[in-house]
């Protein structure tokens, strides 16, 4: 009988236990569809950013504005629906101006870092202050709520099949984002460039290019984003997104993603976001304290990628072995 590769498989097996392990421990909260339902939600935002971000880590480059970038798409489309009197028009308007903007930042990220050659964390690091600082002006410091129309509040609310819309737009842009990596010359040029960007840039390949590319699509994944997480809020202010940035980085990284580049997956990427869900719906389920919250989830996150960190050296040292091998019997 041929070996299977279970490495292939160690991500799902990850998340079958886990659900397993739950199930167990509460058969009557946790296996319901209102249950997965929100912990898939509660995931969806950084879902849905960690799949343009990726782009970003795959070509070596890193951003850490994500949280900012996040807050201040949210209050560009909330104060663009007022400005059109809470109207329909208002929140198409407001979405494409927030996508607009999020394409703008990450084209500047990308035209700095590539232009200047300064490292992309000193970059972003200069940016999410000046996200923040915007944010900060056109609200006043203050919170801006929006619960109309409904066409808004339905972004982030409104269910189809048990399941809430964020859910769905997490799927389209994953899917999306891996027919780009894995079906198209672009999304070749992009592991080329995060494997050796000298060799790229030798073969062929502008460098300069794909790199300004990845961040204007990790700039429009983090504003369709904040889009989503100001409809579920139904407010927007300067803090909308605190926080995003560790948990898309902790999400990509779980997953399998490397921060050098040229090594990650979109189906990583949303395995990591979706562990991370189930590991904080767990917690709640049984009512771990607040207290004992981040040494569980840190122990339960270092055994995970630590399991995954040792099926790719596995497969590594096979793959080595056999391309030593061969060299010897040629």
């Amino acid at each position: 009988m041929k070996n299977i590769n279970w490495s292939k498989y160690s991500k799902p097996i990850i998340l079958v236990a886990f659900c397993v392990i739950l199930t167990i421990l509460r058969p009557t909260t946790f296996p319901t569809v209102s249950n997965i339902a929100n912990v898939l939600w509660s995931v969806s935002v950084i879902g849905i950013m960690v799949c343009g971000t990726i782009f970003v880590f795959l070509v070596g480059g890193i951003d850490l504005s994500i949280a900012t970038l996040c807050g201040f798409s949210a209050v560009v489309v909330v104060e663009v629906i007022h400005m059109f009197g809470d109207t329909t028009m208002g929140v198409f308007v407001g979405i494409l101006a927030a996508i607009g903007v999020g394409a703008l930042a990450g084209c500047v990220h990308g035209l700095i870092i590539t232009t200047f050659n300064i490292p992309a964390f000193l970059v972003t690091f200069a940016t999410q202050s000046v996200f923040l600082g915007l944010s900060m002006v056109i609200t006043n410091n203050k919170i801006v709520s929006c619960t109309a129309p409904a066409a808004f509040t339905a972004i982030g609310s409104m269910k189809i099949l048990g399941f809430p819309l964020p859910i769905y737009f997490m799927i389209v842009i994953a899917v999306l984002s891996w027919f780009v990596l894995r079906k198209t010359v672009f999304g070749r040029w992009i592991y080329a460039v995060g494997g050796n960007p000298a060799a790229s840039e030798i073969s062929g390949i502008n460098v300069k290019r794909a790199t300004i590319l990845c961040y204007v699509f990790s700039g429009m994944t983090t504003a369709i984003g904040g889009i989503v997480l100001a409809s579920m809020t139904r407010q927007a202010m300067a803090a909308t997104g605190s926080g995003y940035t560790n948990d898309v980085i902790t999400a990509g990284v779980i997953g399998g993603v490397s921060l050098l580049g040229g090594v990650g997956t979109v189906p990583g990427a949303i395995f990591g976001a979706v562990l991370m869900g189930l590991l904080n719906n767990g917690l709640n389920l049984l009512s771990v304290p607040s207290t004992h919250a981040g040494l569980v989830k840190g122990l339960v996150i270092i055994i995970a990628v630590g399991f995954d960190a040792m099926q790719h050296r596995d497969q590594s040292r096979k793959k080595s072995g056999f391309a030593f091998f061969k060299k010897k019997n040629a």
